[in-house]
This record gives structure tokens, C-alpha cells and sequence, in this order.
């Protein structure tokens, strides 16, 4: 199994030092990204994560998104993640860069991508349930509900979406 090595950062986003994922600490800010793709109708693609997930489990989630590997930038990340997760290729733009502060005590600085695609998805079974595109008005329906919707997640459709 290979390493998955992360740049832990200060509040500034200046990275400190590297580190193993697995041994984040509450006490450390980490890097990720998070992906929404809207198709030619303005609906967005959410992925539901996987009964495995480590962390929310069966949460729908952005279309892709993930932590920042060490030495890589926000923008490769989010390409790289969401080739893995649904196997889109597709030119992102970003949104904005935030600092969150999730409810399960972790930190980081997240950067939001958009991008636009029509095709056909290939999930990572490992990490994703299914994927599907939801109306705005269905994904302010389902927040109504409290459908468990992955906290990142809910700030990007929040801020940029709603």
C-alpha cells in the first residue's frame, strides 16, 4: 500500500511540514478540493460517497473532491480527483478558496472548481454509490429535508450555487 503523503499548512495556507494522511490531527489544516460539474440543463452532478467511506458515509457529496497530495496544487487535485471518482475529463474553473472547519473537528482550506459536461460517468465503485444530477430546486427540496448532505458540500452549493 502506498503512502499518502500530505502538506499540512498554517492559516495562511503556508505549508509547515508533510505528513501521512492517515495521522492528521484535529490540530492540523490540511488542503482539498471540491468539484461541481453542471450539465447543458444547469443541473449538478452529485456523487452519493460510499456505505465505506471512512468519513460520511452514504452523504451525497460534490461530484469529486478530496485532500491535496503533498506538492500538489489545489487545481491538479481536483482534476485528479474527479478523473478518479467519476472518470470526467473536462476544463475547471475556480470559484474560491475557503477555510472550513467541519463538524467532525477536521481544518482545511478548500478550493471550489466548476466545470460543465454532458457524457457518460464511470464511478470508482470504492468511493462512490452512484452519481446523479439533481435540479437547484431539488437540491434546495433536499436540504429542506436534511437529506445528509457531505458539509463542504453544503457551504459550495451554498455560496455559489443556491
Amino acid at each position: 500500500m502506498k503512502l499518502e503523503l500530505v502538506d499540512i499548512v498554517d492559516k495562511n495556507d503556508r505549508v509547515l511540514k508533510t505528513i501521512e494522511r492517515k495521522l492528521i490531527t484535529k490540530s492540523d489544516i490540511s488542503r482539498s478540493s471540491c468539484v461541481i460539474i453542471l450539465n447543458n440543463k444547469n443541473e449538478i452532478l452529485l456523487q452519493l460517497r460510499s456505505v465505506k467511506s471512512e468519513r460520511y458515509p452514504s452523504f451525497w457529496d460534490c461530484s469529486a473532491g478530496g485532500i491535496v497530495g503533498q506538492g500538489e496544487d489545489y487545481a491538479t487535485c481536483a482534476d485528479r480527483e474527479l478523473s478518479e471518482e467519476t472518470g470526467i475529463k473536462t476544463e475547471l474553473k475556480f470559484l474560491g478558496k475557503h477555510y472550513i472547519e467541519l463538524d467532525d473537528g477536521r481544518r482545511h482550506f478548500t478550493a471550489f472548481f466548476v466545470g460543465q459536461y454532458n457524457g457518460k460517468t464511470k464511478i470508482d465503485p470504492n468511493e462512490v454509490t452512484k452519481v446523479k444530477f439533481f435540479s437547484i430546486e431539488t437540491i434546495r427540496k433536499m436540504i429542506v429535508e436534511k437529506e445528509k448532505i457531505h458539509p463542504e458540500c453544503l457551504f459550495m452549493l451554498e455560496k455559489y450555487f443556491l
